[in-house]
């Protein structure tokens, strides 16, 4: 799978409503995650969608906001075997997409250049 098209791009804004999917808006494209997702670094899980659902005093997606925001692209990596997207960004940041369902899609990265790429239900990549 080809992602080149979305490296280098910044992290403008993510949509913080907690009735509707994850969203996140690059400069030149988005990312909607209807799946668990985490940000990490190599050493250690800063927040995941559980902790924003299971303490949410504590952790939401402004908290994710917060750190991630005004950070660029580094690479994209797709694990198939895994149905594991992780997207990394500047400063050794890495979001992780599960895609966890045999009936729903997980998630959709779209450019504005036309290219959509998803997970269908079941996991399986599609451009």
């Amino acid at each position: 799978m080809e992602f080149s098209y979305f490296y280098g791009q910044k992290l403008i804004d993510i949509d913080t409503e907690k009735m509707s999917f994850l969203r996140l808006i690059f400069n030149n494209s988005q990312l909607s995650v209807e799946c668990p997702w985490r940000l990490r670094s190599k050493k250690e899980i800063f927040i995941g969608e559980s902790d924003c659902i299971s303490a949410p005093d504590k952790f939401s997606r402004l908290s994710l906001k917060k750190i991630i925001k005004d950070k660029k692209i580094v690479e994209i990596t797709y694990y198939e075997h895994l149905f594991l997207l992780t997207i990394e960004l500047e400063n050794g940041l890495y979001f992780d997409l599960f895609h966890s369902s045999s009936y729903f899609e997980g998630w959709v990265l779209h450019g504005d250049n036309g290219v959509d790429i998803f997970t269908m239900p079941g996991g399986e990549i599609s451009d």
